[in-house]
């Protein structure tokens, strides 16, 4: 009787791969790109803990102020060079924290770059599996936007750091206004459910100029 194979004691490597595996188009001077290496965790300041949410926040954004972020308001670090760490509104009183991160334990990395008495004070979920992100830039994203989204995404209305939920072709999403590129053009994060991400992404391709 021929004898089995000993079983490896070793398990398998498991690789985290983006909701769109790192999509990426660029066509007539606009850009659709998938944006990979952030963690998101969902912070919510507990009962009591508000002050001390605003005044971490203006410490960490070095914004200089303690008053609460706007329900509209996007809060960023994005210095050359430097790791992103973004704050963004998501419901009342609720924001996603996001950052450049390994991925391994969101959670963890987000009480680090809070500080621990802080995240005490915080009601936090990680999220970085739950969405995807796709930044649209360059000339012709607002174009695009205007055939999905039903906002207004123009510079006076919508200017950079301006976060507002949204749906695009039927489809819930959060659009967040981020700097600028390097030609002046504006730049885009679109956020939609993971569990939707190909319709996502087939609504935004449908429309020009990455559909002609």
């Amino acid at each position: 009787m021929a004898k089995s194979a000993p079983m490896s004691k070793t398990p398998p490597s498991l690789t985290a791969q983006s909701p769109l595996g790192g999509y990426e188009m660029i066509t007539d001077g606009t850009s659709l790109i998938e944006v990979t290496g952030l963690s998101m965790v969902s912070v919510a300041p507990l009962a009591g803990s508000q002050v001390a949410f605003q005044t971490a926040m203006a410490k960490l954004f070095k914004t200089g102020k303690t008053g609460s972020p706007k329900p509209s308001a996007t809060m960023a670090l994005d210095r050359s060079g430097k790791p992103r760490c973004i704050l963004m509104p998501s419901a009342q009183n609720q924001w996603f924290f996001c950052f450049d991160d390994d991925g391994t334990n969101p959670i963890d990395a987000a009480k680090a770059l809070l500080g621990t008495s802080l995240s005490k004070q915080l009601a936090m979920t990680d999220q970085s599996d739950s969405w995807v992100i796709l930044a649209l830039s360059g000339l012709h994203s607002r174009q695009t936007l205007a055939r999905i989204c039903p906002i207004d995404c123009s510079a006076s209305a919508m200017p950079i750091g301006t976060t507002a939920r949204t749906s695009m072709e039927h489809l819930g999403a959060i659009i967040t206004r981020r700097p600028d590129e390097g030609d002046h053009q504006p730049c885009f994060w679109l956020l939609s459910a993971r569990s939707s991400a190909a319709s996502f992404l087939h609504a935004i391709t449908g429309s020009p100029p990455f559909r002609n």
